[in-house]
């Protein structure tokens, strides 16, 4: 009677077994895969925000010329190649070059006029699709509250980074029998306030 109870324990032993252990293997490739798209996707915040960041600090209207700028490859201070650059060697080892994309938004007053205006986009790389153009945001410009004649009422610059990154993935970090499929593109956006106000 005990010699039949424990064969049929090392029998069901036996047939749970392999389900325990594959179910223990798609856990911690899923745990893996997330903590991947996670870091990824860290790291492309930090790099949209620097980027923004770089560009509010920056960026000096007095320096600009709307001929240059017209081509949507550059401005007076920078070129969209050197921000796509910069961003390439921040982002995780891995994504290929050319799936990085980069569109840099601007919007300004113009100092003649008044009006607030967005420049021509910085644009290189990979496609980006921005799904909120900076004219939504442009409420959230501050004006000038200083007493010099030449601030006095003026508004701010907005800055809009968007990075987007295709394929971030290879194929056999993706796993499909588990119903466990990663994005193939990944996007940040970040919005500054510029340090210059128009003169």
């Amino acid at each position: 009677m005990t010699s039949k109870t424990s064969s049929k324990q090392r029998g069901v032993a036996s047939i749970e077994f392999p389900f325990i252990v594959v179910g223990s293997l798609v856990i911690v490739f899923g745990l893996v895969s997330i903590y991947r798209l996670m870091y990824t996707q860290t790291r492309l915040d930090s790099t949209a925000f620097m980027l923004a960041d770089i560009v509010a600090r920056t960026f000096d209207d007095k320096e600009l010329n709307p001929a240059i700028a017209s081509d949507g490859r550059s401005y007076a201070q920078f070129t969209a190649r050197e921000l796509l650059t910069i961003a390439r060697r921040t982002l995780p080892m891995g994504i290929a070059p050319e799936n990085v994309g980069l569109k840099l938004e601007m919007l300004r007053q113009n100092s003649a006029s008044g009006d607030i205006e967005q420049l021509p986009p910085l644009i290189d790389g990979a496609n980006c699709i921005v799904s909120s153009s900076i004219k939504n945001f442009s409420g959230l410009a501050p004006q000038s509250e200083r007493d010099e004649k030449a601030l006095k009422g003026r508004t701010a610059t907005l800055v809009q980074a968007t990075i987007c990154v295709e394929n971030p993935f290879s194929l056999d970090s993706q796993f499909e029998f588990i119903g466990l499929v990663l994005p193939n593109r990944l996007t940040s956006k970040a919005l500054m306030i510029g340090g210059r106000y128009a003169l």
